[in-house]
């Protein structure tokens, strides 16, 4: 599907949050930030994505070719690296995965209001900021309903991303499979980066190959490969037959 050198270094075991237990959600946002490992492993992704030129703008999309790759998990252990330094980027991670969220459960905030109040109702954006840590952002999907899914086809979303753009540095959008879904191919009309995220052990190669073609047939650009959980050296050359 790419090159080797489009490849992005995988996370092997997932995210790894550490904080201080036993305050309910809020202290767990309060103190929500990445093992040390962890840590390592996403800084390294983010410069991948970010610092080599592949992506061409400041705003990317993650989708998982299939249900479980672990995409939300890949997007919140992005946005949490440096996050509480001072003098870092400004992150927004964004949850725009209306089928399963999952961004709300990883990092102990509120499912709503959000994301689909804010394309709805008109909601003012500010107001659905939940703050986990000085320079990161995070905007939940908010109450999904099936009428949720008619905001893919409204004209709000460019406007959203362009006022989010005005305000962080980078932004990052969860959304939902590729393949069983149309949600990534239509927001990559706006979002044109996206990262792919495979689980290394379960996801066929045809897999790959065919979210690869959809987010390209919406007119979006796959600047990377994750392979989630991987336990074991894979040689370049079945890398480049991707």
């Amino acid at each position: 599907m790419t090159e080797m050198d489009d490849m992005i270094e995988p996370s092997d075991t997932g995210m790894e949050l550490s904080g201080s237990g036993g305050g309910g959600a809020a202290a767990a946002v309060a103190h929500a930030q990445l093992s040390k490992r962890s840590e390592e492993l996403f800084r390294g992704m983010w410069a991948s994505i970010f610092y080599s030129g592949r992506a061409t703008g400041k705003t990317v999309l993650l989708s998982g070719a299939s249900r479980r790759e672990g995409a939300s998990t890949i997007a919140c252990g992005l946005s949490l690296v440096d996050s509480d330094i001072a003098g870092a980027p400004r992150v927004a991670l964004v949850d725009f995965n209306l089928r399963f969220p999952a961004v709300h459960k990883l990092l102990g905030l509120r499912q709503e209001p959000g994301l689909a109040e804010a394309l709805t109702q008109g909601q003012d954006l500010k107001s659905l900021a939940q703050k986990v840590n000085q320079n990161l952002d995070v905007f939940t999907v908010g109450a999904v309903t099936p009428s949720s899914l008619d905001v893919l086809h409204s004209n709000a979303i460019a406007t959203l991303f362009q006022r989010l753009g005005e305000s962080y540095d980078y932004i990052l959008v969860d959304t939902a499979a590729a393949n069983p879904y149309p949600d990534a191919q239509v927001l990559a009309s706006v979002v044109k980066d996206v990262v792919l995220v495979v689980h290394s052990d379960q996801t066929p190669r045809e897999a790959v190959a065919q979210a690869k073609k959809r987010i390209e047939a919406g007119g979006g650009r796959v600047v990377g490969l994750v392979l989630n959980l991987r336990t074991f050296p894979i040689p370049n050359f079945l890398y480049r037959r991707l």
